[in-house]
Formats: C-alpha cells, sequence, structure tokens
C-alpha cells in the first residue's frame, strides 16, 4: 500500500542530527509548534537524536524521507503511547521549508494514522495545538478529528500566554473514514477549504 506514496518513515540515525539542528534554530518553522523557542547546540542535538533512537517503548520518532533520492525532509513522532489504556499523543510533523506544498504532510499524516491505529493497536490518538493555529485547526478537523475543548493560557510562548485546543481521533472514527473513502487528497483539500471558510467567518 505504501508504494502509492512519495515518502517513506525511517527511524532516526546520526546522519540526521545536523538536519533536525538546523530545524530546531530556524525561528520561522518553530513558529508553527507550542514548545517555546530555543537556539539548541549541534551537541546536544545529538544527544537527544540519539535517546530517540534506543528509547522508543512509549515515544516513537520518524524521519520522513523522500523516496526519489531519500533525503530527509521532516520528521514526525507519536508519544506518551499508554498500550494498557491505548491512547497516544500526535507530537506533530516538522517539514524543510522545501517539503511544505502538502502533499508530504498529507503523506505523513496517513502514514502516522496507520502506524498508530494498525500497528500500535491505539483507541484514542490526541492531537494540540495553539488556539491562533487556524492552519492545524483546519487540517486536523479536515482529518476527522473532534475538538474536545481548549486549555485556557496553556502554553507561555514568545512573551505571553497562548490557549491550546485538545483534539483526537478515535479508532472507530479512522476505520469509518478509511472505508468511506475521505482520507485521499482531494476530500480532505475539500472539507479543509470549507472548514476555513468557517473560521473566516467566525474569527
Amino acid at each position: 500500500m505504501n508504494d502509492e506514496y512519495s515518502i517513506y518513515l525511517r527511524g532516526f540515525i546520526e546522519e540526521d542530527v545536523p538536519v533536525i539542528n538546523r530545524w530546531r534554530n530556524d525561528r520561522r518553522m518553530q513558529a508553527l509548534v507550542s514548545a517555546p523557542f530555543k537556539y539548541v547546540p549541534e551537541a546536544i542535538e545529538r544527544d537527544w537524536v540519539i535517546s530517540k533512537m534506543h528509547e522508543n517503548r512509549r515515544d516513537i520518532y520518524l524521519a520522513i524521507c523522500l523516496k526519489a533520492d531519500d533525503r530527509m525532509v521532516g520528521y514526525l513522532s507519536v508519544n506518551n503511547i499508554d498500550h494498557l489504556n491505548r491512547t497516544a499523543f500526535g507530537g506533530g510533523i516538522v517539514l524543510d521549508r522545501d517539503a511544505q506544498d502538502g502533499i508530504v504532510r498529507h503523506e505523513a499524516g496517513i502514514l502516522t494514522r496507520q502506524l498508530v491505529f494498525d500497528h500500535l493497536n491505539i483507541n484514542r490518538f490526541e492531537g494540540r495545538c495553539l488556539a491562533e493555529h487556524i492552519t492545524s485547526r483546519v487540517l486536523m478537523e479536515a482529518c476527522g478529528y473532534k475538538l474536545e475543548g481548549t486549555l485556557r493560557q496553556a502554553v507561555y510562548k514568545d512573551g505571553r500566554y497562548h490557549d491550546q485546543c485538545v483534539y483526537s481521533l478515535l479508532r472507530d472514527e479512522y476505520y469509518r473514514l478509511m472505508a468511506d473513502g475521505e482520507y485521499s487528497l482531494l476530500s480532505i483539500a475539500k472539507k479543509a477549504k470549507r472548514i476555513k471558510k468557517k473560521y473566516e467567518t467566525y474569527h
């Protein structure tokens, strides 16, 4: 099934360190995540990458690579994996500026959900984003995630507090959407366009 995609996922390797560190220290890229920005030396980055290579029971970090040339263009994570309660948290997708045309993100999202529901046997997959990150909210809703609530002033970033939205996708919802063909790029694009108009109307 993965033959139809332009990307594949793999575990981190030490050669990924300089690329990940460049992304980590890119203010424009980090503006899209909830965590506050801070510069990270490459030596510390190396320790972090190596730790993720060896400690993958509760948190899984995977490189996103192009099939055409094996170039790493981003990474994603599934965090707080709880096999007893069958829950997990989506740590988000970090993409190089050259890979932000929407196709790679779409395919990475599909492969992440396959990993979570088909292989890890998770029942509830949670995602969070800053309330003002409308693009993230639109994409999650277009992919079937339900807004559960808003954590008020939960994140301190860039000198002020931000509200954080909590979304979740359940196993039966995922399989129903899959069966109905709702995860095609065209279907998600149409839903995203409609949802975006809703936000433009009310915000």
